[in-house]
């Protein structure tokens, strides 16, 4: 007799949790229910009937606790035993709050698996017998209104079976199958030949004996219609006898029973014999499992060439693991075309010239976009035709995939520092291939994947930082180097004592202007030293924005006229003061003016505007220059980053100006934001101050 599955509901809002207590339940051989939150728990509640509800406390949105008590308001799930699990509320009163709301049991994290499962076993083979007991209740109450509304029948076939009797003896004494008449008193009246036949017993070794002192242990038997059971022989010997009861109207019962030891001790042996080999198949897939991430690792570690390297991957995994795989990459421009391999290579020659996209694999059934914006790991169990075509519109990649054969798949995240950049699915031509022991074992393989290619990216980071290192350095040298020639070559017409007034002032004049460039750039070096290291001070105090506006307007201008740059201003009354250091709010305005100035080609205008509205400043500047690149806006405001490279430089500059601009309005407590449209089309720098006042003070500012 088939044993009917009965329901265990999982609440838990990590994947993880849900495919963990998954496989640690799975070989119970009941119907496990996910519920990724207590919405979704309740919602199954209202539906269905569980046996246990195995919940974890600390989930968003209604805590366990909270879904506990909802659960407990329905009368049908009022009884329903409910098990905690929480790695976070461990704490008395939350283990005494957990049995107020009727938990049986409240667990934290970790714990022993045995004893989850042998509680679950527990609760499951109590709701099992709680149905049986249902179940046989409602036999009852049938054969009892069977047999009410059958009296007169019974009457009739009481006059019929004593003509009968003979018949009776005939079929009891030539029967294969044991019968058994008992009396009210569950003692036996006669037994069929069978039975000595069977068990060794004559017909009058078991008269008046009650049927279960043939039992090997006594159960109660006789509140059973059928069952199996262990009767003793008369040698001794046990032997296992499957049996049915009938009632008769004359409070008499019929047993009827035939012997299954051999079909019984047949499929155990054939039962012990498919364990022995699913097991040794699970040892060879884990072995197997085991020796692809071993040598997936080895070449992820062997080369920073990880397209070649994925597609590597891809092919150990077949035919192993699937029939074919696919992976897909975000990229700056968006998804990678699909990186494919397939064990037959005509195949994967075929999925190549097609180009299947994600855009193709994007409804339920094949949810690649999906995993990309949520980054759950997806298992499709079997994929129809009709499901396939249902999802793939374009005719040619519809037959292409069946070509490439898709029944069932896995499909996980390969996971980045801050988001998903990538998709890898393993593909199957068979249905239900895969379980969540793949999945996990995907979901392995992804990580590792996820990790070589961050050390890719740090690796590329690194090289990155080096070149702009040197660039800098080169930079700094030549920037250094080209006011300090001028000053070394007038200083050599000077000691040559043969210029004249004119020449000699101009001389001076020189020496002057290039020393405070130089002046310029090692203070810009000193104030990056002074933010890196937090020591940088400000002498906080009230100041008008405007006075400081006015006066970088004033450095700046003689710079904009000799290029023939046309400055504008547009500044609003002042409204009030905000609290900073005057100096370095000037500072703030000449770096971004003069930015502007420098990058705007003559003809060009550089327009400065200053507003107030709901207690903030805002002072923008806005130009009609080169602008800046997609590319390099994000990079702006980074220290040592310059838009040209030194091999084709046209302006000067360390490319410090921004960067200090930017840690100098952070720590006025103010908002600096760059947008440009692109290359030639300008670019706008805004600056937004709070409007507050505080007492002087001189404040040493962390910036690091």
């Amino acid at each position: 007799m088939t044993e009917e599955k009965v329901s265990i509901l999982l609440v838990d809002d990590h994947i993880e949790n849900l495919v963990a207590l998954e496989a640690l339940l799975s070989d119970l051989g009941q119907n496990l229910v996910r519920a990724p939150s207590g919405i979704d728990a309740l919602r199954f509640l209202l539906h269905q009937e569980f046996a246990l509800i195995i919940l974890d406390v600390d989930m968003p949105s209604i805590d366990g606790f909270e879904t506990a008590a909802l659960i407990r308001e329905r009368e049908k799930s009022r009884h329903t035993p409910i098990i905690f699990l929480t790695a976070v509320n461990k704490a008395e009163q939350h283990v005494f709050k957990g049995y107020s709301l009727g938990a049986v049991d409240y667990l934290t994290k970790p714990f022993v698996p045995e004893i989850l499962r042998s509680k679950v076993v527990a609760f499951v083979e109590l709701h099992k017998k709680k149905e049986q007991v249902k179940r046989q209740t409602g036999l009852l109450q049938q054969m009892v209104a069977e047999l009410a509304s059958s009296n007169d029948e019974i009457r009739k076939l009481n006059v019929a079976l004593q003509s009968e009797r003979d018949f009776v003896s005939t079929v009891l004494d030539n029967a294969g199958s044991i019968i058994v008449v008992l009396d009210s008193q569950q003692k036996i009246i006669r037994a069929s030949r069978a039975f000595e036949r069977i068990l060794g017993y004559s017909q009058e070794e078991v008269a008046g004996s009650p049927l279960s002192s043939f039992f090997v242990s006594a159960g109660p038997w006789n509140d059973l219609a059928q069952a199996e059971n262990y009767w003793t022989a008369k040698d001794g010997t046990s032997r296992l006898i499957a049996w049915s009861k009938t009632a008769l109207a004359s409070n008499h019962l019929i047993l009827t029973g035939n012997d299954i030891t051999e079909r019984r001790r047949v499929e155990e042996q054939r039962e012990k014999f498919i364990r022995a080999e699913a097991a040794r198949a699970e040892a060879e897939a884990a072995e197997k499992r085991a020796a692809f991430l071993a040598e997936a690792s080895t070449l992820l570690s062997a080369t920073l060439d990880y397209e070649r390297t994925l597609i590597t991957i891809s092919r150990l995994a077949i035919p192993t693991f699937a029939d074919w795989c696919f992976v897909y990459l975000r990229q700056d421009e968006g998804i990678s075309s699909a990186l494919i391999a397939h064990a037959d290579p005509q195949k994967e020659g075929l999925a190549q010239q097609i180009e299947i996209r994600p855009e193709d694999l994007s409804g339920n059934t094949l949810p690649v976009v999906r995993v990309f914006q949520t980054g759950t790991p997806e298992l499709l169990a079997d994929i129809t035709d009709e499901e396939l075509s249902e999802t793939v519109k374009d005719p040619q990649k519809y037959e292409a995939l069946k070509e490439l054969g898709l029944r069932s798949a896995v499909v996980v995240p390969i996971q980045g520092r801050h988001s998903i950049i990538g998709v890898i699915g393993f593909v199957s031509a068979r249905p239900a291939r895969y379980t969540s022991t793949e999945l996990i074992f995907a979901q392995d393989v992804s990580r590792r994947i996820s990790l070589a290619l961050e050390n890719a990216r740090l690796y590329r980071e690194a090289q990155e930082a080096s070149r702009a290192k040197d660039e800098f350095l080169a930079t700094l040298s030549h920037e250094l180097r080209t006011p300090l020639n001028a000053i070394l070559g007038w200083i050599q017409i000077l000691r040559a004592k043969r210029v004249d007034e004119i020449t000699t002032a101009r001389a001076f004049e020189a020496i002057e202007r290039n020393a405070k460039a130089q002046a310029e750039l090692i203070e810009d070096m000193l104030d990056v030293s002074r933010i890196i290291t937090g020591r940088l001070r400000l002498e906080m105090q009230p100041v008008r924005l405007s006075s400081a506006v006015e006066a970088a307007l004033d450095s700046v201008r003689p710079t904009a006229d000799a290029k023939g740059v046309r400055l504008e201003c547009d500044l609003a009354s002042d409204t009030g003061s905000i609290s900073g250091d005057p100096h370095r709010l000037q500072q703030i305005v000449w770096n971004l003016l003069s930015n502007a100035v420098k990058f705007t080609p003559s003809g060009g205008s550089v327009r400065l505007k200053l507003e107030y509205a709901e207690g903030q400043a805002r002072l923008t500047v806005t130009d009609t220059g080169k602008g800046i690149s997609p590319q390099f806006l994000p990079y702006v405001f980074d220290r040592f980053r310059q838009a040209e490279t030194m091999s084709s430089r046209t302006t000067s500059g360390l490319g410090l100006g921004l960067s200090i601009a930017r840690h100098l309005v952070e720590l006025h407590g103010g908002v600096i934001e760059a947008s440009s449209e692109g290359e030639g089309r300008g670019a706008t720098f805004s600056v937004t101050f709070p409007m507050r006042e505080i007492l002087p003070v001189t404040a040493v500012q962390n910036a690091s």
